[in-house]
């Protein structure tokens, strides 16, 4: 399939609201109203450079709420992986949900559909990959993909999970605080299975 990139040896995926631009509490619909978050540029850069292939997952409702058309999404993210690229980072791909809460659809997060699809298309490990996000539904669709989580608290999100943080998630400041976490966390995985591979030889 057209954009399989199966030699990429890790992944990332990244929520979109309050990861890379900041959460505004509505829909940021314009590049007139999009505000970089703290480090998102410079863990993105970050990633680039180490070789990770980033991939957002993001719920969009306002285009079913008809605030947002798939035009005019196309235009702020085309703006979007510009600046990025411009700056040393990179997308690999966007996946968006355009539904509401009630179309019951399976891709809207907290449902792990997008993730699903992405780790289908890239042939991607779901268990050695992360998801960063800033809510709680991020966090359980992580965790319904079979992915680990990093958590970033902006302290904006509504259902920040301050009294629901699950075992093995992490917390972040930021992206860049975030993007260390991955390094220091898949550097780990490395060892531990240089050292399976020792012990069984």
């Amino acid at each position: 399939m057209a954009g399989k990139k199966p030699d990429q040896r890790h992944f990332v995926f990244l929520d979109r609201d309050g990861v890379i631009n900041v959460e505004r509490g509505d829909y940021t619909t314009t590049i007139e109203q999009w505000e970089w978050a703290e480090g998102a540029l410079e863990g993105l850069k970050m990633l680039a450079e180490a070789g990770y292939g980033v991939i957002v997952i993001t719920n969009q409702a306002c285009i079913a709420k008809g605030l947002q058309t798939e035009e005019k999404l196309s235009i702020l993210h085309d703006f979007m992986i510009r600046r990025i690229r411009e700056n040393g980072g990179d997308i690999l791909r966007i996946y968006h949900c355009p539904h509401q809460t009630s179309d019951s659809c399976s891709c809207r997060k907290p449902s792990p559909g997008m993730i699903l699809r992405a780790a289908d298309d890239f042939r991607i490990p779901l268990h050695e990959t992360f998801f960063i996000g800033d809510s709680l539904r991020d966090m359980e669709a992580g965790r319904r993909a079979g992915v680990r989580t990093i958590f970033i608290d902006t302290g904006i999100s509504t259902d920040s999970p301050q009294t629901q943080f699950a075992p093995g998630e992490f917390r972040a400041d930021d992206l860049v605080d975030a993007v260390k976490i991955v390094f220091r966390e898949t550097e780990k995985s490395s060892y531990r299975g240089i050292d399976a591979e020792t012990s069984s030889a």
